[in-house]
């Protein structure tokens, strides 16, 4: 069974409503999920093929969660590169500020710069319109299996 690790950031609460709406849809179609809740690349397998959702809030002005900038610390520090890594990314955040989903467009550039691989396009969920965020992960979640099962892995 192919494993896929959810990474959360976030600073309220709603984000981790988000990463543990997507798990019974994940596996009801076949596939394990863990969730970090501190992600820490030490304890994550980049050296095989490897899958990761990430579920990321924006914090302030466009910054990370405090419990994310560890693996971003991690990440822009490491030797090597991110190749054996498929990821896709749900940005949480509102749309009243600039810097709207920024935490999340960060991310993606780093992992991206890094060598891993984005399934799919970020999705964004606006607390403003979504005062319940983890409400629109049934919209998204069956585009994000698809790209999966077209995965080798």
């Amino acid at each position: 069974m192919i494993n896929i690790d959810i990474l959360v950031g976030s600073t309220l609460g709603g984000t981790e409503y988000v990463a543990e709406a997507t798990q019974p849809f994940l596996e009801k179609a076949g596939f394990s999920t863990q969730v970090h809740f501190s992600p820490d690349l030490t304890m994550l397998n980049i050296e095989e093929k490897n899958i990761w959702l990430i579920c990321l809030a924006t914090h302030g002005a466009g910054d990370y969660p405090d419990n994310f900038k560890q693996i971003v610390e991690q990440i822009n520090k490491m030797q090597g590169d991110l190749s054996n890594i498929h990821f896709g990314l749900i940005g949480v955040g509102d749309s009243n500020y600039d810097t709207y989903c920024y935490a999340a467009k960060q991310f993606d550039l780093l992992l991206r710069e890094k060598g891993a691989h984005r399934l799919g396009n970020i999705f964004n969920i606006d607390v403003v319109e979504s005062p319940i965020p983890e409400d629109q992960v049934e919209d998204w979640i069956p585009f994000f299996i698809k790209d999966l099962n077209y995965l080798a892995i």
